[in-house]
């Protein structure tokens, strides 16, 4: 299993290394949050172990970069010296999957590491069934048109005009969401629950930023036919622009 840590302890690094090789387990170490994110981009992993207290970010910051942007289901244990309550809490319902509290005990780490490699194969495995009952029910409805936008679910692309736009798997899943509810009022809440999967008073900001991008990247505007609105205290409501 190949394992990313985000530690700056050198002592913490070779010791957790040490028992995960001893384990079989393959692990690569970074200790800024910038050197953790550029690897995001090229590494896959099965498994993030994430400190707290780093010299540049924070591992809750980082966790919520990596729920957003780039690794939705990829385990992520927090090992950290706060082991306060509400630490632990923050960590669970920022998406964290367990947290274990400095000094660690071998025995226990591995453990804790093979569990949430089982369950993550479990759920994987389910995951994979699902999909594949799906892509056979909507081979006919993968592709729809919002002129002059074009969504194509199934290579997960919107294009302008026939131009492909870059977006996050987030930014994606955002904008999907409000062409299917266009000219409908998206409470904000509703998409933290639906494109999240948290609490509706978590990271409210993060809703406000994505939806800021889409009109961005999109060029949402009269011009195109659409408008992107932002209802104070509510949500959003995306809906069409007539030229007359």
């Amino acid at each position: 299993m190949r394992i990313g840590l985000l530690e700056d302890d050198l002592s913490q690094i070779e010791l957790i290394s040490l028992w995960t090789s001893e384990a079989g387990d393959h692990l690569k170490s970074y200790t800024t949050g910038k050197s953790f994110r550029e690897a995001m981009d090229q590494e896959a992993f099965d498994l993030l172990v994430l400190d707290w207290h780093l010299p540049d970010t924070t591992g809750i910051e980082e966790l919520d970069w990596l729920r957003s942007e780039k690794v939705f289901n990829t385990p992520v244990i927090f090992i950290t010296s706060r082991d306060s309550e509400e630490s632990v809490v923050e960590a669970l319902e920022h998406g964290a999957d367990d947290y274990m509290v400095k000094p660690v005990n071998k025995g226990i780490t591995l453990a804790r590491i093979k569990a949430l490699r089982r369950r993550n194969r479990l759920t994987n495995t389910a995951q994979e069934e699902v999909d594949t009952l799906n892509s056979e029910a909507n081979k006919t409805v993968d592709k729809e048109s919002f002129e002059p936008y074009n969504i194509n679910e199934s290579e997960r692309t919107i294009s302008l005009n026939g131009e492909v736009i870059k977006l996050t798997n987030k930014e994606f899943d955002l904008a999907v969401y409000l062409f299917h509810n266009a000219g409908c009022l998206v409470a904000r809440d509703s998409l933290m629950e639906t494109i999240w999967g948290t609490r509706a008073d978590l990271n409210t900001r993060t809703v406000d930023t994505h939806i800021s991008r889409i009109r961005s990247k999109l060029g949402i505007n009269p011009a195109v036919g659409w408008q992107l609105s932002s209802i104070y205290q509510r949500g959003y409501r995306l809906f069409r622009v007539s030229h007359e």
